[in-house]
């Protein structure tokens, strides 16, 4: 298997599309070091937004979308999803703009992921990965001073991704994206073991300091799959002695740092899931958020199939589309979830045809893989990243934010390399 991790960056001439494509792809990791740090308006993360727009009208004058056949599955489930949300809204109707600003907020990561599949050819991966790292070692370095040096922590311990709360949840995606290619490519033999155990502990320790519990369990979850993916050999209880030592060592520091009562323990990590409640006695816990929707608010059979309609329980910074709805329950944190705002908005049937996407494209990657038409490496990232995008989907709103459009890079490596012709043949 080619190794990722060294060599010059891949540059060509790009296409406009290209380009737009490129800005989607960086972005995500630049937003809040622009907005928190440089003091940059907040309105640049609508830039991300002309991209994706400019795309989708460029791909329809072209018809290029059409033309490209290993994303005509992708396209057709996107389209009966979106039909499927203008008719119930046609039943919910409130306001043009709700329903605009609602298929923005849920659909523009289709159009980022079917941008990647056609503009990016599998040389630009190798660019994207050099980037991601510089970026991690970088998002280290950021968060460690934030700590030490500025005092933040917990839920304010953000690195590249800012001080806000709940910007540590975020690093999540940038941590499951280098380790899980790094110990992929390890177990294949790519990587060297130094610098795959100096980035898995880099990641524990951030977490530790920032409290992120659950990603002891993502990265355990990491390992689990990664074992599954890749054939037997003695690297594989080498790295599973080693990141059990790492893990405990990462669960010791975060106990010094916040008391016993945090210690990390499964009891401890099924408390917090199962909680009822987050933050407060008045807000939703991430577990039980929709049976709370139920009970309050989806109170009969065809609401809880349909939801509200798609917007009408958003929030924006335009007035605009803010909608009566947040407005009014917005101390229930019910938008910490991504989970809870698709069931109240879309209902079973909406919820049900998010995740769906990731299963389809964790059976495209599994295919691919089997058949060897992509390359393995992308095809495990892909399905790593689509288990851990559904659990994410209840864990918090990752997958609604400027940051899943790092995951949806990740689901789109196997049709980026996709290649009928390439070899056939099961991949061990």
């Amino acid at each position: 298997m080619e190794s990722y991790n060294s060599g010059k960056l891949y540059i060509r001439k790009r296409t406009l599309p290209e380009w737009f494509t490129v800005y989607i792809f960086i972005m995500p990791f630049l937003l809040s070091m622009f907005m928190e740090f440089l003091g940059v308006p907040s309105f640049i993360k609508y830039t991300v937004d002309a991209a994706w727009v400019g795309i989708f009208l460029i791909l329809f004058a072209r018809k290029r979308i059409l033309l490209e056949k290993k994303v005509t599955p992708f396209v057709v489930f996107a389209g009966i999803f979106l039909l499927y949300v203008t008719v119930v809204y046609l039943f919910n109707y409130q306001s043009v703009f709700y329903f605009l600003w609602g298929v923005r907020n849920n659909f523009r990561f289709y159009i980022a992921f079917f941008a990647f599949a056609i503009f990016f050819e599998e040389d630009d991966i190798k660019s994207c990965f050099k980037i991601v790292d510089v970026l991690f070692w970088v998002n280290a370095l950021v968060s460690l001073f934030q700590f030490f040096a500025m005092g933040y922590r917990q839920d304010y311990l953000g690195g590249i991704f800012g001080v806000g709360r709940g910007c540590n949840a975020y690093s999540i995606v940038l941590f499951v994206l280098v380790v899980a290619r790094s110990v992929l490519s390890y177990m294949n033999g790519v990587e060297k073991p130094l610098l795959c155990f100096l980035k898995c502990a880099t990641t524990l320790l951030i977490a530790a300091m920032a409290e992120l519990k659950f990603y002891f369990v993502i990265f355990v979850l990491i390992l689990i799959l990664s074992g599954a993916f890749t054939k037997f050999s003695w690297r594989k209880i080498l790295i599973f002695f080693i990141m059990a030592i790492m893990i405990m060592l990462a669960g010791s520091i975060l106990t010094v740092i916040f008391g016993e009562g945090e210690a990390l323990t499964l009891t401890r990590i099924w408390e917090l899931a199962t909680a009822t409640s987050y933050a407060s006695t008045e807000d939703m816990g991430r577990f039980t958020a929709i049976p709370t929707v139920s009970n309050r608010f989806l109170l009969d059979f065809p609401s809880r199939m349909f939801g509200k309609g798609i917007g009408n329980c958003d929030t924006s910074a335009f007035a605009i589309c803010n909608t009566p709805f947040f407005e009014a329950y917005s101390d229930l944190r019910y938008n910490w979830f991504s989970s809870a705002f698709l069931y109240l908005e879309m209902g079973v049937l909406g919820l049900v045809f998010n995740l769906a996407f990731y299963v389809i494209t964790f059976i495209f990657a599994r295919v691919c893989y089997k058949r060897g038409t992509s390359n393995p490496l992308f095809c495990q990232i892909a399905m790593i990243f689509a288990i851990i995008s559904i659990i994410l989907t209840f864990y918090n709103a990752s997958m609604r934010k400027e940051v899943a459009y790092i995951a949806y890079f990740a689901m789109a490596l196997p049709l980026i390399a996709y290649n009928p012709g390439r070899t056939t043949g099961e991949q061990e």
